[in-house]
């Protein structure tokens, strides 16, 4: 039907006077966007259906909140145990389950761990999403910004700084478990120049820290850990504001 409105709008424009032709031109010009929009609506959806998945079909709604088939699309979601995504958070989804206070203890711990979330309000937006990434990046996932649950609980368990190679003890003096060094760390404050600057300290006494970038991922966590036992100190993977000092002497 469209394609028969586009065509009677284009004969109709080719036969109309010229005053009358660029009115013609405007409505041609807009029979043929609105087809574009129906086309792509389509197109989407289609993709999300031959993929099935949870993400395709948030994605779809995402693009077309208002689209053709965005009832269909929140039928499949339900379907499939999911939340129905949204502009602001498009991967609620994935974290529907957690808190508030769990989203805010997460993005605590990626700044704690160097992965800079812009931010800790419990709102997973861009910020959040990109040190998500980043923090699967050096553990070997797959990088979506988007946490499974497995990932989700490993980052609240304060186990985030470890995947292979040097482990990171979960206990340090004076507190119950690695998330209050992590926390500790975090309070420092250091800036990506006062991290690089410590990676480059660390490397230079043999350290490997897996790139000098100011970003502290498991690179980082195993060679302050090494660092630390071999100077008798316990080996939690986060600095002290003494240990961070020493090291940017």
């Amino acid at each position: 039907m469209v394609r028969t409105m586009l065509s009677a709008a284009f004969v109709a424009a080719s036969l109309a006077a010229p005053a009358a032709a660029q009115d013609l031109g405007d409505i041609v010009g807009g029979v043929a966007r609105e087809y574009l929009s129906i086309e792509q609506d389509r197109a989407a959806f289609e993709q999300a259906q031959s993929q099935g998945t949870l993400r395709s079909y948030q994605t779809y709604l995402q693009q077309f909140p208002s689209g053709r088939y965005s009832q269909q699309a929140r039928d499949q979601i339900a379907r499939l145990g999911g939340t129905t995504a949204t502009r602001d958070d498009p991967y609620q989804g994935d974290t529907s389950g957690l808190s508030r206070q769990q989203r805010v203890s997460i993005q605590q711990q990626l700044n704690a761990l160097g992965y800079s979330t812009n931010g800790a309000d419990g709102n997973f937006g861009p910020g959040t999403r990109r040190a998500i990434a980043l923090w699967q990046r050096d553990r070997g996932y797959s990088q979506t910004g988007s946490l499974t649950t497995a990932q989700a609980n490993e980052i609240l368990r304060g186990t985030g700084g470890t995947s292979g190679g040097t482990r990171v003890s979960e206990t340090t003096p004076g507190s119950a478990s690695g998330v209050g060094a992590a926390g500790a760390e975090g309070d420092l404050g250091l800036s990506r120049s006062q991290r690089s600057a410590i990676q480059a300290s660390l490397t230079r006494q043999g350290y490997d820290t897996r790139g000098i970038d100011g970003v502290f991922g498991r690179g980082t966590r195993g060679a302050i850990a090494a660092w630390q036992q071999a100077n008798g100190l316990q080996a939690t993977g986060y600095l002290t504001a003494s240990q961070a000092d020493s090291l940017l002497r």
